[in-house]
């Protein structure tokens, strides 16, 4: 089968210079998109300017009907074009930086059909050997080469993304060479023996004139160089200016400079000075006993379980750092703010977990001294008071003490334009963060029934189709038979994937509004002593550089009074610890569990009539169907519908 894409895509001269990223005009993508179809490869609408399918269930969607065609991108314009790999449509795609290390090696490799990539890659399209089940890979044959076959799509011209995608050799496609199908034919295994297949770290020295930085191993590479940076007293400006250097000279590609940010600020959260756990070998010891909680499938079954189980993961690798051994368990001190932060929520929703792991008894406030920063203490102790009766013993793992590379996932959330709302945005949310981390723990491999059962979900079918569907449609993870891994750059790609979801513009939104609470009510606290020592509102204002009606604000003061003084108490500084928190309202808006939102989504879709439904009912319909893991709250429905378009009953 030979598709003939537009003439004017064609033939287009392919440099090494990534051209600006021009979008094509929207009658051009339909029309490729009608063009593919006609040929005989189905298309379904990818994100505009990204990879990820705007269709419910991805690539298994793709369709040859021009009027399902017409009506996707009438509705998405500008959206990419998506195309099947594998027996479906006789495609077996080789996403290659160059292929010459492959022609060196096992011969020539025939010429046939070539896109340029977004990335400045190539893909080379061969004919699918029929009977074969040929699954996706990443770096299976050499290091930056990718396959896409059964299973798997491709971004097919003229999309774009960090630039246009092209063609670049217009003939038939070619018969994949025999030694190409006994490469692919090889039992897949990890790059490495390291969790996910990861290749060792190269040496991580911050000097330009090092070692190249293969792909693959950038991400933790460039976050080692900053971590030693940071033990050797280096502050974040410092650390970004070193990475960025390192990037541009050694990594092979460069990562985008929004991935090296991200790499200097999580180096930068430690402690100058102290880059390594200081946690003694007693205390690490107590951790695991409540490490094993996190493992324990009975534990955390449920839709209200899965913050607190992200609460959990953010105070164990606290723990491992600062934790001390007392009586009432491993110790750690956090504050709300922080722990709002690193778990990918609001201060609400992170209270509202934090006061969940109390009632079952897996932490505990320490109180004493009356002092406001030891009421901030919070102790973790291994007993997991809300599991079921007569349930199972935990599973045995292969590993305690697992790095938890992933940062924590964002619940999806709505867009509003003018005070209404006009999409949602469909992240992968907890559900992925916690198979991720699973799969972390067991080196990176294991079988999709024995995940989904430590997961406590029943149906493995649906957990392949929706949260490991995410995950492979993100590149994360890879779904071979009954088995899935991670992908050995799984990390680079979570966080690709996360810059795409606007969960980092998020979370930088959240870093400054959280640091603005934090001095605001600093001064709060100076402005509250000088009055107490007898200034006035308008002395206070200059003393502190503020308006006088900022102070009225600050103190509650509606008009202008004179206190009786009174003895200065013990002074409390403005550390930010949960005690010194006031419960105000937080305009973070409410988050949703992105399968709560499929499951009624997809129900909606084929009982549009069944939305006047009181969301209680609705809630115990996706329970009682088994379409959700665990019963949601009618709250939680009522957030998902409210992210919902209205559908013509």
């Amino acid at each position: 089968m030979t598709t003939t894409a537009p003439s004017e895509y064609t033939r287009t001269v392919f440099t090494e210079k990534a051209p600006e990223r021009k979008k094509p005009p929207r009658a051009d993508l339909l029309r490729a998109a009608l063009d593919y179809a006609a040929g005989g490869w189905p298309v379904f609408p990818c994100k505009p300017g990204g990879k990820e399918p705007l269709t419910r269930r991805g690539h298994l969607d793709a369709s040859t009907n021009p009027q399902q065609i017409t009506a996707w991108w009438n509705r998405h314009p500008e959206a990419n074009i998506g195309v099947p790999t594998g027996e479906r449509t006789s495609l077996l795609v080789l996403d290659v930086d160059h292929p010459a290390g492959l022609d060196a090696e096992y011969g020539e490799l025939p010429a046939t059909r070539t896109h340029g990539t977004g990335s400045g890659g190539m893909h080379l399209l061969y004919r699918y050997p029929a009977g074969e089940n040929i699954r996706n890979s990443a770096g299976k044959l050499a290091p930056g080469l990718d396959v896409r076959a059964e299973g798997g799509y491709i971004i097919a011209p003229p999309s774009a993304t960090t630039r246009p995608y092209e063609v670049l050799d217009d003939v038939p496609l070619a018969e994949p060479p025999e030694w190409l199908l006994a490469l692919l034919r090889r039992p897949q295994r990890p790059a490495s023996g390291d969790p996910g297949g990861r290749a060792r770290l190269s040496d991580v020295s911050s000097d330009v004139e090092g070692p190249p930085i293969p792909d693959g191993q950038r991400d933790d590479t460039l976050f080692h160089i900053g971590c030693k940076l940071r033990g050797e007293g280096h502050d974040e400006p410092a650390i970004l200016d070193a990475l960025d250097r390192v990037n541009r000279a050694r990594c092979a590609p460069p990562l985008p400079d929004e991935q090296v940010r991200i790499k200097a600020r999580q180096a930068a959260r430690y402690p100058k000075g102290a880059t390594t756990p200081k946690a003694s070998a007693e205390t690490l010891e107590a951790l695991d006993a409540v490490e094993r909680l996190i493992r324990e499938p009975e534990g955390w079954k449920g839709n209200a379980w899965k913050s607190p189980y992200s609460a959990l993961v953010v105070l164990v690798k606290e723990a491992r750092r600062h934790g001390t051994i007392t009586e009432a368990g491993v110790e750690v001190r956090i504050s709300v703010r922080r722990l709002a932060l690193e778990m990918a929520t609001s201060k609400e929703t992170a209270r509202k977990a934090l006061n969940r792991l109390y009632e079952a008894g897996i932490a505990a406030r320490v109180a004493g001294g009356g002092s406001g920063r030891q009421a901030g203490r919070i102790a973790l102790r291994a007993k997991l008071a809300h599991s079921s009766t007569g349930a199972r013993p935990p599973r045995s793992v292969p590993t305690l003490r697992a790095p938890y590379s992933s940062p924590r996932l964002r619940w999806s959330r709505p867009v509003f334009e003018s005070g209404a709302r006009v999409d949602t945005i469909r992240r992968l949310g907890k559900t992925a963060e916690r198979t991720v981390d699973l799969l972390e723990t067991r080196k990176g491999w294991t079988e999709v029934r024995d995940l989904a059962d430590d997961l406590g979900i029943g149906r493995p079918r649906d957990f392949r189709r929706r949260t490991l569907g995410r995950l492979e449609a993100s590149a994360v993870v890879e779904c071979s038979g009954d088995s899935v891994r991670l992908r050995p750059d799984w990390l680079a790609a979570l966080d690709r994937r996360r810059v795409e979801d606007l969960e980092v513009e998020d979370l930088e939104r959240d870093r400054k509004k959280f640091a603005e609470e934090s001095r605001r009510y600093a001064t709060k606290l100076e402005a509250g002593k000088l009055w107490r020592i007898g200034m006035t509102a308008a002395e206070i204002a200059a003393e502190l550089d503020i308006g006088t009606e900022d102070v009225r604000r600050l103190l509650n003061l509606t008009a202008p009074v004179v206190l009786e003084v009174v003895p200065d108490p013990e002074p409390v500084e403005a550390d930010g610890f949960i005690s010194e928190l006031e419960p105000e309202g937080d305009p973070i808006t409410e988050e949703v569990d992105v399968d709560i939102l499929i499951a009624l989504d997809d129900y909606l879709d084929i009982h549009p009539h069944r939305r006047r439904e009181a969301p209680s009912w609705l809630a115990n319909y996706l329970w009682s169907e088994e379409l959700v893991d665990g019963k949601p709250t009618p709250d939680e429905v009522a957030r998902a519908l409210d992210m919902l378009p209205e559908r013509a009953a």
